[in-house]
């Protein structure tokens, strides 16, 4: 298996963009589909272990994408920054300070994530094309 320049790591920024992408959608909607609809079977989307494992796999796949692609790559921060940025906002969101934080933070962490993937997939495609 060929893999040459960043090729491989582009898999990594889709399945994280996609993750992180989920990730936020699911903490947007699921807390107004329990509040205002009759949906208490889906309950379970709002279980912890789901919502860790959503965390934990963004984190995964952040750290096989965006640190070996800016050590060894691009060489640029923003998809680092955006990324630590979406963590500390979603352990921030852990806390609970009102009822509305965890609702707000989490889903803004989740997207700066998905958009540190999605940074991260435009500067190793500029890479691999560059010649």
């Amino acid at each position: 298996m060929n893999f040459n320049k960043a090729g491989y790591q582009s898999w990594y920024d889709y399945l994280g963009f996609s993750a992180s992408f989920l990730c936020a959608v699911h903490c947007a909607v699921v807390p107004l589909l329990l509040a205002f609809s009759t949906l208490g079977a889906l309950a379970f989307l709002a279980h912890p272990l789901i919502e860790w494992s959503f965390i934990g796999i963004g984190l995964v796949l952040a750290l096989l994408s965006l640190w070996p692609s800016y050590t060894k790559h691009h060489h640029r921060k923003r998809p680092l920054q955006l990324a630590v940025s979406g963590f500390l906002l979603i352990v921030l969101s852990r806390f609970e300070v009102h009822f509305l934080w965890e609702a707000i933070l989490t889903p803004i962490g989740a997207l700066c994530i998905a958009i540190a993937h999605f940074y991260n997939w435009k500067y190793l495609r500029h890479v691999k094309h560059k010649h």
